[in-house]
């Protein structure tokens, strides 16, 4: 595994999207029903920035950053991952996400890892970076 590109969370893989390169605290969350947007405040002081998600089927904000330093040693300062084998996908396919939608959906776990909070989102899309 290259520690430098991905880091292992029991066998989670999250692999950081280097698109922020400073740490980050949540300003607002704002959900809609379908799409999901987390603006972030830069601890460089260069402003906020925006994460747009959109059609969301699913995302929980835990307040336990340390959880993230406990599993993903050297993570570094990246807050945005994508999360591969994800343990949340697959405990909300069994609750389910899998008797309404099958096994055809693809569906991409990110998450955005703050000095305060974990926020995991599952979307079938991308996101948006402003």
């Amino acid at each position: 595994m290259n520690r430098k590109n991905n880091y292992m969370a029991n066998h989670e893989i999250w692999n950081p999207i280097r698109m922020i390169d400073c740490e980050c605290s949540v300003n607002s969350i704002d959900y809609n029903a379908t799409d999901l947007i987390v603006e972030l405040e830069r601890f460089d002081n260069k402003g906020i920035v925006r994460i747009d998600f959109k059609e969301v089927f699913a995302y929980r904000v835990t307040l336990e950053h340390f959880r993230i330093n406990d599993i993903l040693d050297g993570a570094g300062i990246a807050p945005l991952y994508e999360v591969e084998n994800s343990e949340y996908y697959n405990r909300l396919m069994q609750s389910g996400m899998k008797v309404l939608y099958g096994d055809a959906l693809k569906v991409r776990h990110f998450a955005i890892k703050t000095t305060e909070h974990i926020i995991d989102i599952l979307t079938p899309n991308t996101y948006t970076v402003i």
